[in-house]
């Protein structure tokens, strides 16, 4: 009986030092693979265009409460000033980002700030170095804590964010990414969960600005 009460309670604090992300669980991460871990993600934020001014034009599919709809998603990064348009099959104009919100007339507002839709964008983050808050085989859990904390899934290997999940007051928003990069992301889907907006992106073309 008290072998059995060990063995519970070991079972217990191993998963409490645990974090699971994505479906993943994440064991705290050694000195080794943090210090290879923050190399990687050195290497992969220098190489980062989520600086770039650029003309981004997306395949896009958008859903929500009252909306459901297929259509292209253009925009244009010009240093602060980030601009887009959702447009549907034939062009009409479905929801415009500026000023840091996404507007649409059956589209709840999305805030998402022009520096955070860039860094999206980018499959990448921007500001301090994280920290590494876990790993699971070739991937580990990168944390960043100041007025929101974000949390992102990275391939050391591939030298790639998975995924990332930033915290806000009016509700989690999570992008994972997928497909080439070229160096932007091929595939981007983001959930904002405060507004139940789903949105999924295919890379059509890009043109960097003179």
């Amino acid at each position: 009986m008290r072998r059995w009460l060990a063995s519970a309670l070991a079972v217990v604090l191993l998963a409490a030092g645990c974090a699971s992300r994505g479906g993943r669980a994440f064991a705290p991460a050694t000195a080794d693979a943090a210090a290879a871990a923050r190399k990687a993600w050195e290497r992969a934020a220098a190489r980062s265009p989520a600086q770039l001014d650029a003309n981004l034009l997306y395949d896009a599919s958008v859903s929500g409460k009252l909306l459901r709809t297929d259509g292209t998603l253009a925009v244009r990064l010009r240093g602060d000033r980030v601009e887009g348009t959702l447009a549907g099959p034939f062009g009409t104009p479905i929801a415009t980002y500026a000023n840091g919100e996404l507007r649409g007339e059956k589209l709840r507002p999305v805030r998402l700030p022009p520096g955070q839709l860039r860094a999206v964008l980018a499959g990448t983050w921007v500001g301090a170095d994280p920290a590494v808050a876990g790993e699971n085989g070739a991937e580990v859990l990168l944390r960043w804590t100041g007025e929101e904390t974000v949390e992102g899934i990275f391939d050391v290997g591939r030298g790639e964010l998975v995924s990332l999940r930033i915290e806000r007051p009016e509700g989690e928003l999570e992008a994972r990414f997928s497909g080439a990069r070229n160096p932007w992301p091929d595939r981007i889907e983001i959930d904002e969960k405060g507004t139940g907006v789903h949105l999924r992106l295919k890379l059509l073309s890009r043109e960097t600005a003179p």
